[in-house]
């Protein structure tokens, strides 16, 4: 792994197959190429440099996290680089290649039940959130909080996808700590004011109808759905990062975990090995293009997050075993005419800022 200076200028990439087949041009950064492997690179190395340049991160210091594998993993890489030590909780949901990869780079692992609630004391933030305040010489990251996470993306991803695609029309992905998307919307929102926003939202996570209601209430389980097998996004609270871009975002709409588990190896015949995660933003990217290209935009353009590498996952999606446990059996034979359940998506428009007047997003 390389030092915090290559992070990010990782390339778009027209993912030329599914292009070819829908009559679409999407296309994908490729963010599990950072030295980290996926997106949190950008924000782990933005939030150590704002607790650093704050002063509340001395040299030598314990850098405390929550979270879902990837923000972990680039932590422990940049805390090793700088002399840090780095303590990392996560849920019990996590793929153990990650769970590896963090140890190997000399973070402290802690996992939690994932069935803790936010408000728990065992729920893998709060874990992290109590070592800290209990260590001295000792930061809690709260990339959930800190919008260093978001700015990161403003600053980085956002102006990069639009160097690359300067006639872009839609940008769409789905949201963990909201840091991504919010930093992108609030970059395009100013510099390239026709290009539409659009959250894919997982199955299981609120946020599809909190930008349509205002209020939180979980996508998908009103058709029987659970909560979704994808590592790293949704979520059913607002948090500051996500708060910060909503008034960026102009829809949301729904993508599945057959969706996306289809994705993953339709990309992967065509040479893109990614994960979960990143395959549900690809068929969120799909559904969001193919409606701009039923309203009449030709060929429309639509960018997106390849947040990380399949390589996390082989335990998991990538494991026949995993797969057959779930119900799963038979998505690696999908085609692409059989990859969307629901190409609409459940598509709502965000509601009026009178809707979201007074909300505050917290860690």
């Amino acid at each position: 792994m390389l030092p915090s200076a290559p992070i990010g200028n990782t390339p778009l990439l027209p993912l030329s197959a599914l292009n070819a087949h829908f009559g679409v041009t999407l296309l994908g950064k490729a963010e599990y190429l950072n030295p980290g492997g996926s997106v949190k690179d950008r924000a782990a190395v933005s939030l150590l440099d704002h607790y650093s340049a704050s002063g509340q991160l001395l040299p030598g210091g314990l850098v405390c996290e929550g979270t879902g594998g990837n923000t972990g993993i680039a932590l422990a890489m940049l805390c090793g680089q700088r002399g840090y030590s780095c303590y990392v909780s996560m849920p019990d949901t996590v793929s153990s290649e990650k769970i590896s990869t963090m140890r190997a780079l000399g973070a402290t692992v802690e996992v939690c039940p994932s069935t803790a609630s936010v408000s728990d004391p065992e729920h893998y933030t709060s874990r992290a959130r109590s070592i800290a305040s209990s260590t001295p010489n000792a930061v809690h990251t709260d990339q959930f909080g800190s919008l260093a996470n978001m700015r990161a993306h403003s600053t980085g991803t956002g102006p990069e996808i639009l160097a690359a695609c300067p006639d872009l029309d839609g940008f769409a992905c789905a949201a963990g700590t909201g840091g991504t998307i919010a930093g992108v919307a609030s970059y395009l929102s100013s510099s390239s004011p026709s290009t539409q926003i659009c959250l894919v939202d997982p199955q299981g996570s609120g946020l599809k109808n909190y930008l349509s209601s205002g209020s939180f209430s979980k996508s998908g389980h009103e058709n029987g759905l659970g909560d979704t097998l994808t590592e790293g996004i949704g979520i059913g609270r607002l948090t500051s990062n996500f708060a910060s871009g909503v008034p960026h975002v102009h829809a949301a709409l729904s993508a599945s975990d057959l969706e996306a588990f289809r994705m993953c190896f339709l990309l992967a015949r065509g040479g893109v090995f990614v994960g979960p995660s990143a395959a549900l933003n690809v068929v969120g990217a799909l559904k969001f293009a193919l409606r701009l290209k039923r309203l009449g935009v030709v060929n429309p353009k639509v960018a997106t997050i390849l947040c990380d590498g399949g390589a996390s996952y082989l335990s998991k999606i990538y494991s026949e075993e995993w797969r057959e446990e779930r119900g799963l059996k038979g998505v690696e034979r999908c085609g692409w005419e059989d990859v969307l359940e629901d190409e609409e998506g459940g598509y709502v428009e965000r509601a009026g800022d009178e809707v979201f007047a007074g909300h505050v997003g917290g860690s």
